[in-house]
């Protein structure tokens, strides 16, 4: 392609102008594109003709000679259904250049820019909803309701009855791509006969939320689950910010677990964890963490640099309060439990902190297993769209 000079005084050229340089632009273009993609193949006679006629389009073009463009138009056009025949794969191609280029694009920027994440569980609630069924004892709306509330709220509606019956045998743990697990719920009758019911969510959340548990007898007809799902919140996970500073205190951050001593792996028992994380940066390293119920102090002063502290420290808005923890990695005196966060590490709590496994767990975040920050939330059209504090 040819880059004129001035390309927004072409707006006052005439029409026909206009017409033949655009044109022009384009079959150059495309002389030069086939000839890049045959040049091994083609003979030498060809290929200095086809560079000749490259050379002549950069002139014209930049003298807008409107009567040389148009011959050599049509002398370009004639070279090049003799020299590149169309083929039936011609279309096909361009296809696959245009995905080609938009993937590498995709993973560039979920590489080094911008990576989306799903909330897994409840521990960052209410700042951050995770996957949440709940059960219910309606029946499902009818198609549209259904198809707007997952839309627009991200909640989606199950409803699962039994065929044949029987006892629930086991619970096996299965996913379909990396965003979406289930669990086949494996049942037989008095007969023998063997019926696989799938519920779209986690075993873990199968038996605690769901109460379906091995052991559990079922007739034929009976609903085995009826519930609703609310999808875990869809963030942007900021991967610039960390490169050039470190994580402030109360900003929410995305880490690595892989070689944190202590820390399970909820895809398997007694294996090193793998998984990504996302919790809120309430210490820096070297920093005195202070437990005392409802309030987190660092450095003896309460927690600064969020909204939540203070929400967290009046239990208000749907906010806990902090908690102290049983077989923790801190020191326990009377009603307080401190940690000391190691060099190098940051402190991560949940802000849901009864139901968080975090740094009171199994430590401090090394800085090396940090992703990015977390940015903003972009699905589902919740009060907690937008940015994330």
């Amino acid at each position: 392609m040819v880059w004129l000079p001035f390309p927004m005084f072409n707006f006052f050229l005439p029409r026909k102008t206009k017409q033949v340089l655009a044109e022009s632009e384009l079959i150059y273009g495309s002389l030069q594109r086939n000839r890049i993609y045959s040049q091994d193949i083609l003979s030498a006679r060809d290929l200095e003709v086809a560079l000749a006629l490259e050379e002549r389009y950069r002139t014209l073009l930049k003298s807008k000679d409107v009567d040389g463009l148009e011959k050599l138009n049509k002398e370009s056009m004639k070279f090049g259904n003799k020299t590149f025949p169309p083929s039936a794969w011609d279309g096909w191609r361009e296809n696959v250049e245009v995905f080609v280029v938009a993937a590498i694009m995709a993973l560039g920027i979920r590489t080094y820019f911008l990576q989306p994440f799903k909330i897994p569980t409840g521990s960052m609630e209410p700042t951050l909803y995770g996957i949440e069924p709940r059960v219910s004892t309606e029946l499902p709306p009818n198609v549209l309701v259904q198809a707007y509330d997952f839309l627009i709220h991200g909640k989606t509606y199950s409803r699962i009855v039994t065929t044949h019956g029987g006892t629930v045998d086991s619970l096996t743990p299965g996913s379909f791509t990396i965003w979406f697990e289930y669990t086949d719920v494996h049942l037989t009758d008095a007969q023998g006969n063997d019926e696989v019911d799938r519920i779209w969510i986690r075993p873990y959340d199968v038996m605690q939320k769901l109460n379906i548990n091995k052991g559990d007898k079922h007739q034929p007809g009976d609903v085995l689950a009826n519930y609703t799902t609310q999808t875990g919140d869809q963030v942007l996970v900021d991967k610039v910010t960390y490169n050039f500073r470190p994580p402030h205190r109360g900003e929410v951050f995305i880490f690595k677990t892989s070689g944190i001593p202590g820390l399970a792996n909820e895809r398997g028992p007694n294996q090193e964890g793998s998984e990504d994380f996302i919790k809120r940066c309430v210490g820096l390293a070297g920093d005195i963490i202070e437990v005392k119920p409802p309030l987190l102090l660092v450095n003896g002063k309460l927690a600064e640099g969020a909204p939540s502290f203070e929400k967290e420290f009046k239990q208000i808005d749907g906010y806990p309060g902090y908690t102290p923890v049983e077989d923790g990695t801190g020191v326990t005196q009377g009603d307080t439990q401190s940690y000391y966060v190691p060099t190098d590490c940051y402190w991560a709590m949940g802000d849901n902190s009864p139901n968080s496994k975090d740094s009171r767990y199994w430590g401090g975040v090394p800085r090396q297993n940090l992703m990015g920050r977390g940015y903003f939330v972009f699905w589902p059209f919740t009060s907690r769209w937008g940015w994330i504090k």
